[in-house]
């Protein structure tokens, strides 16, 4: 134990001694052996606001944080539930009552604090008391918010800018960095990560997405140069690119879409970049899928090889999260299916995949929970909590839902 701890209200004039908590400890029927030889008598202050003051319980990480002088951010709209960011996490925070009063010591000592103390007794002030504390839980980042802000006011191109009156209350808004972390329940590292993830582009300091018809036309021009120059599509010069291609696209849309497909490298001197097969085939695979409602397979698949550079070859693995592919039906069709259009909530993302799809093998449901997966749940952890396995016909593991999905 930490020594005897009494109180008393400040301006007492009976200022306790050791023999008073010597006598206490006595009378409370304490063994003198399981004291420290250190006792702290609390005082309260004049005027206690409980108002004024809040607990909040971190992690060892986070008190760090805050010692080093960064901050602990509190984000969300009026009508949200509160959440707290660092600079790279996420935490629900809930607040929880306690049946103790906790008292506010600035200058309380634990025993190992007690080490070098020069007297067997110290007077502590009490300068406030709470009933509750915020408990902080580690959470997934809630970002769909941010895909539907920007994708309001996704980009066509400079032509269909100037048709926007940015002072008119009804035109979808633009939004800053500030902006959104202000609306958006993430931390920045977060946010920034979602934004490379949806191939957001910032442009005269908002960011943007490219609308996806817009986006392949850019990704055309590009692909149509590199034909008509017979360059190696993992060598394509960055400056000749821009400078052949800015009379039809703006040159920070022309980078940006390398980019997103490709990788920049330099070799004497001259920056390059390599496009990305699975990421350009991807893209194409989507402009077809996306106007349609159901689409046969067969047609699909010819279709999409046709669509794409010559040296370059599609593959299912590039649909993964993408689109759905029902095998049993005759002809076979394949629809666009987005992981993106899915719900935020596990149970609400299970329920809707169920609804979509009665029985699901793994390789065909792993892609559309991934972005589910934290460092304490993994893939298999939430089949394990979510679904039935059985074995199908062909020797498959399918997994169906353990309840009734409505």
């Amino acid at each position: 134990m930490a020594g005897v701890h009494e109180t008393a209200m400040e301006g007492e004039t009976d200022q306790r001694t050791i023999e008073h908590v010597q006598a206490i400890a006595t009378q409370a029927k304490l063994d003198p052996t399981d004291l420290a030889p250190i006792s702290q008598c609390l005082y309260f202050a004049e005027e206690l606001n409980p108002e004024e003051m809040a607990l909040l319980q971190v992690e060892d990480g986070m008190l760090e944080h805050l010692m080093e002088g960064s901050s602990l951010i509190v984000r969300g709209d009026k009508q949200e539930n509160a959440i707290l960011c660092t600079n790279d996490r996420t935490f629900d925070m809930k607040k929880q009552q306690t049946s103790n009063t906790l008292l506010l010591l600035p200058e309380c000592q634990t025993v190992a604090d007690m080490k070098d103390a020069d007297q067997s007794l110290y007077d502590r002030q009490v300068v406030g008391y709470v009933h509750s504390y915020y408990e902080l839980r580690r959470m997934r980042p809630k970002l769909q918010k941010l895909h539907i802000l920007l994708d309001d006011r996704a980009y066509k191109g400079a032509m269909y800018e100037a048709d926007h009156d940015e002072d008119d209350e009804d035109e979808p808004k633009l939004y800053t960095l500030a902006d959104l972390k202000s609306r958006i329940q993430a931390s920045e590292e977060e946010i920034m990560a979602e934004l490379k993830k949806i191939k957001a582009c910032c442009i005269n300091s908002y960011w943007r997405v490219l609308e996806y018809n817009y986006e392949n036309q850019v990704l055309s021009h590009i692909v149509n140069l590199v034909e008509e120059n017979s360059w190696n599509y993992k060598e394509i010069p960055l400056n000749e690119t821009l400078e052949v291609l800015q009379s039809l696209e703006p040159r920070i849309i022309l980078e940006h879409c390398l980019n997103c497909h490709g990788e920049k490298f330099e070799k004497d001197d001259v920056i390059y970049y390599a496009l990305d097969e699975d990421k350009v085939c991807r893209s194409f695979a989507e402009l077809l899928l996306r106007p349609a409602d159901k689409f046969n397979f067969s047609e699909f698949l010819q279709s999409w090889q046709m669509s794409v550079p010559e040296t370059m070859t599609t593959g299912l693995h590039q649909l993964q999260g993408m689109a759905l592919i029902d095998k049993t039906s005759r002809p076979e069709v394949i629809w666009y299916f987005p992981v993106s259009a899915l719900p935020e909530d596990e149970k609400d993302r299970f329920d809707t995949l169920f609804r979509t799809r009665e029985k699901w093998t793994k390789d065909d449901i792993e892609p559309y929970i991934q972005d589910l997966v934290t460092a304490k749940t993994s893939a298999g952890a939430l089949l394990t909590k979510h679904t039935r396995s059985s074995m199908g016909p062909n020797g498959v593991k399918l997994y169906n839902s353990k309840r009734p999905v409505r």
